[in-house]
């Protein structure tokens, strides 16, 4: 089967597709780029987004993308966001925890639940083949 192959959205490089929607190279310097911002944050915490992208030139809506990837928690930066579903302010991700367990139920009710295998059938067993015995001494 040929792999699937795909335009690098930040770069336009060709790569083949793995699950990331990015080429390998920028997954690397998106992963260091997040390194320094958790690092940043860690060291400095309370800083706004605009400070953060300001000290580490790391662009702001990249910043923004990290939190809502739930990569970074708000807890050391001044920035919240709002739950998507109902409108709830939030520190990090998409969906607020109230949210989340509703769709999570929501979701195992549309999921048929795994089906209990059907027992293996058991043969009557003849009782002379799995008895243990001295050959030569029936």
């Amino acid at each position: 089967m040929a792999p699937d192959l795909r335009n690098c959205p930040m770069c336009g490089r060709t790569f083949a597709y793995q699950g990331r929607n990015i080429c390998n190279k920028c997954l690397e310097k998106e992963d260091d780029d997040y390194a320094i911002v958790r690092r940043y944050v860690r060291d400095n915490p309370g800083a706004s987004v605009a400070e953060v992208a300001e000290a580490t030139e790391i662009d702001e809506e990249k910043i923004l993308q990290f939190l809502r990837d739930g990569r970074l928690v708000t807890k050391g930066m001044r920035y919240t966001t709002m739950c998507e579903r109902c409108g709830k302010t939030i520190s990090s991700g998409k969906f607020c925890d109230s949210c989340l367990k509703q769709l999570g139920a929501q979701f195992k009710s549309v999921i048929p639940s795994a089906r209990k295998a059907p027992e293996p059938e058991t043969k009557p067993r003849d009782k002379g083949k799995d008895r243990m015995h001295i050959i030569g001494e029936d």
